[in-house]
């Protein structure tokens, strides 16, 4: 965090990684929160129609399935399906 402070892309990276091994641990609220802090930095480094900005809408929708909450997992879900149908298209 020092070298690059707390808004770089790497950052990021890491906190969504973190929250992945998480998820697969079965402990989804604090991988809830990982993935929350790896959107809150992407978003304001990358905008919200980046791919990375719909790779972390998909992680926390991921684990609030596991969770059991499937609307809310739905929802996130659906967010990531539009970001990346609008970058790549339907047919990608």
């Amino acid at each position: 965090l020092e070298k690059f402070g707390n808004w770089d892309e790497d950052v990021a990276s890491s906190y969504n990684n973190i929250g992945c091994t998480l998820t697969g641990q079965g402990k989804y609220e604090e991988a809830i929160k990982m993935h929350e802090k790896a959107l809150e930095i992407q978003l304001e480094t990358l905008g919200n129609r980046h791919q990375h900005v719909a790779e972390s809408y998909n992680n926390i929708g991921s684990a609030l399935d596991g969770q059991g909450k499937h609307e809310e997992a739905m929802n996130m879900h659906e967010k990531a399906l539009e970001i990346r149908l609008d970058k790549l298209g339907n047919r990608h």
